[in-house]
């Protein structure tokens, strides 16, 4: 599977370039942070080495000892997992939770410090990205923009066809993914609008007219939450389907569930949101990008779209067990007429990150877990997926041997409640 090299190699390069960048950023970030911050990088470096080692020597996984606000919660779970009898070293222990893991013990080490306590050691990355991607948001900003003059006045039809292109262009934004790729670069390049075409072949799954029939159906003062994924050009493209869907009148507010730390090296946290709206606004050389930035950040500041910070979206749990975890936010979700789950890693624990029959139907993988009507957008990054067609994965394995780690396939799967 391709849990034993994200371990054993994916994750462990991810830590060394963190060491590196912390190592030939030290006088800058003493500099914004002070010499005691600079100083402290000695003791975070320590530490992340001391993690690489355990994790590719397979030492037992340690609890936690940060006083973070969900360390009992990782602790209590590590409990429970030798109380069951599972493994709980690096290698033995179950993938999806020790990789989440080795994200929070990278957290603990700042933790540990007073000034660097806030530090997003992937924000560089992050950035990066975003700026290389500029100029596929420009050309996805353009066409956006001539869709959105006079939605309101669109027909069924046309709404439809607009809500499904918008559907597409987010879930191939979930391509770019940095943890897939170890931290190395990712961006977007050319109009995605224009390669929808040649990627309809690779959409294992099809549940968008089920989806728009949801969303048609439930009331131009319904709510929709997006649980989001990566930064970028995929948060990018999330901000233009709210934006129809508002703009169209077809949902009354969009409220957006972002991770409280830095996670999976490019997952959307509340500094890289805001921080895209205001870069954008203050584009002086893209009007488009300009004028989409200010009109968002107006959504933001009219309360037509929310950001919420969940704790739960970082813990070890999948998500059967959130209702029973964490039943405020379970019963929050409900609010919502449909909630949009973003990419691989809340797939997986959407599905439990079980090693389901592939065709099972993708609403019993769920294991129960629907505290409203679902709608997962996800390129496939892990061997795990449910809800396909019989023979459909041996098509997809004969075609391509790495369909499904390699974020080239995807899937776009609705459970509804009734």
């Amino acid at each position: 599977t391709f849990a034993y090299p994200t371990i054993k190699d994916r994750c462990p390069i991810i830590l060394c370039k963190i060491i590196d960048h912390l190592y030939r950023e030290r006088i800058n970030i003493g500099t914004e942070f002070g010499t005691e911050a600079q100083e402290s990088l000695k003791n975070i470096i320590e530490q992340l080495s001391k993690l690489r080692y355990e994790m590719q020597t397979n030492k037992p996984i340690s609890k936690l000892s940060d006083g973070g606000e969900n360390c009992n919660v990782w602790n209590a779970y590590l409990d429970k997992a030798q109380e069951n009898g599972e493994g709980v070293t690096w290698y033995s222990a179950t993938w999806m939770w020790v990789e989440c893991y080795m994200y929070r013990r990278i957290l603990s080490s700042f933790l540990d410090t007073q000034q660097l306590q806030k530090f997003d050691f992937f924000r560089h990355q992050k950035e990066e990205g975003f700026r290389e991607s500029l100029a596929s948001m420009s050309e996805l900003g353009s066409w956006l923009q001539d869709q959105l003059e006079g939605a309101q006045q669109h027909s069924s039809t046309q709404m439809e066809t607009n809500f499904k292109t918008l559907i597409r262009i987010s879930l191939w934004g979930n391509k770019c993914d940095l943890s897939i790729s170890a931290g190395s670069k990712q961006s977007a390049t050319g109009n995605i609008v224009e390669q929808l075409h040649q990627l309809e072949t690779k959409i294992l799954a099809d549940s968008s007219h089920r989806a728009w029939e949801c969303v048609q159906a439930g009331g131009c003062n319904q709510i929709l939450d997006v649980v989001m994924d990566n930064a970028g050009f995929e948060l990018f493209t999330d901000l233009c389907l709210a934006d129809y869907l508002v703009t169209s009148n077809l949902v009354k507010k969009v409220r957006f569930r972002l991770k409280n730390q830095p996670w999976f090296v490019s997952d959307t946290n509340p500094h890289d949101f805001h921080w895209c709206l205001d870069t954008l606004s203050n584009n002086e050389t893209d009007n488009t990008l300009k004028n989409l930035g200010t009109r968002w950040k107006n959504y933001v500041d009219s309360e037509c779209w929310e950001v919420h910070v969940d704790p739960f979206w970082t813990y070890p749990h999948v998500f059967s067990e959130m209702e029973a975890c964490d039943p405020q936010l379970y019963s929050t979700l409900a609010q919502a007429n449909l909630v949009v789950f973003k990419g691989d890693l809340n797939y997986r624990k959407l599905v439990g990150d079980i090693n389901w029959e592939t065709t099972i139907p993708f609403k019993k993988a769920l294991q129960g877990f629907q505290p409203s009507n679902i709608l997962s957008l996800r390129t496939l990054k892990a061997d795990v997926v449910a809800g396909l067609a019989e023979g459909q994965a041996e098509t997809a394995n004969s075609t391509d041997k790495q369909w499904m780690i390699n974020g080239n396939w995807g899937v776009i799967q609705y459970a509804g409640l009734l």
